[in-house]
């Protein structure tokens, strides 16, 4: 099946190759994406011939974050979208984003082949495993946005790095390359960008020879605890969020990121 700011290959070796599909915006999570990711998910997940799944960006990024060109809309609608029942507070900030790649019993391996900011970092964390090209970079962006990290980032960063680091790249919103990536353990190895996906599809494959059950078991039981404080962080994260829309520093910021011009100065309201 197609889906729209998506590509799904599916090969006859058990693996699949799911490619963010947005490349003129760095593949952006944009709503039709959010929205495919959830199907393209499901769609593994009930094929018991894809094995493993790889996930990767077209073009020169992974993923640049959620689609900046839609937050105006949403600091206009704050008071609205503070209304809304938490299962639809989730829809807005990406619930499928958060959640898909963990729910789904299969390894997924992140290629991450270029920029990979923000929610993007979000997502690339919610994968098992994660590879980088020696030229990605990493940042986590929503404080320099005068927003609050969101899409699971509260959860998946400090479990993967630990708290004092994770706190470090959310409050200075510092980008960091993938040697520094690599040697605090936000990625298992970097490799150069012309070999990316021949080692993550080695790996891949390497996983594919093992015995599928209990490949799946040992996933399930590695997540099966966790979402109960994924659950809950994302919880948080809707109604901070929320705030924030409500603030005169979001507005100015996302002003000044449209027109690109420098970052304001903060008020702090």
């Amino acid at each position: 099946m197609a889906y729209e700011d998506l590509l799904l290959e599916k090969r006859e070796d058990g693996v699949a190759i799911l490619t963010l599909n947005v490349p003129d915006k760095l593949n952006a999570i944009t709503s039709t994406m959010s929205r495919n990711l959830a199907l393209a998910t499901d769609e593994l997940a009930r094929d018991d011939d894809v094995r493993v799944v790889i996930v990767t960006g077209a073009g020169r990024g992974f993923c640049s974050g959620a689609d900046v060109s839609t937050m105006q809309m949403r600091t206009d609608n704050t008071a609205d979208a503070a209304r809304l029942p938490r299962y639809q507070r989730l829809q807005v900030i990406g619930e499928s984003v958060c959640d898909a790649f963990p729910k789904l019993d299969k390894p997924v391996i992140a290629a991450i082949n270029g920029a990979c900011a923000g929610a993007g970092l979000s997502m690339a964390l919610s994968c098992d495993i994660r590879i980088a090209s020696e030229n990605a970079r990493f940042v986590v962006a929503q404080v320099a946005r005068a927003l609050a990290p969101d899409y699971g980032m509260t959860y998946y960063l400090p479990a993967v790095v630990g708290m004092s680091k994770a706190l470090e790249l959310m409050f200075t919103a510092r980008i960091i390359d993938a040697t520094e990536a690599e040697r605090i353990g936000l990625v298992s190895q970097m490799v150069p960008l012309d070999k990316l996906m021949g080692v993550a599809e080695e790996l891949a494959l390497e996983i594919v020879a093992q015995p599928p059950i209990s490949v799946e078991m040992a996933k399930r039981m590695v997540w099966q605890g966790r979402f109960d404080d994924l659950v809950r962080q994302v919880d948080m994260e809707s109604r901070i969020i929320q705030i924030c829309f409500g603030t005169e520093d979001v507005r100015a910021s996302v002003e000044a990121f449209m027109n690109k011009q420098p970052p304001p100065k903060y008020k702090g309201y």
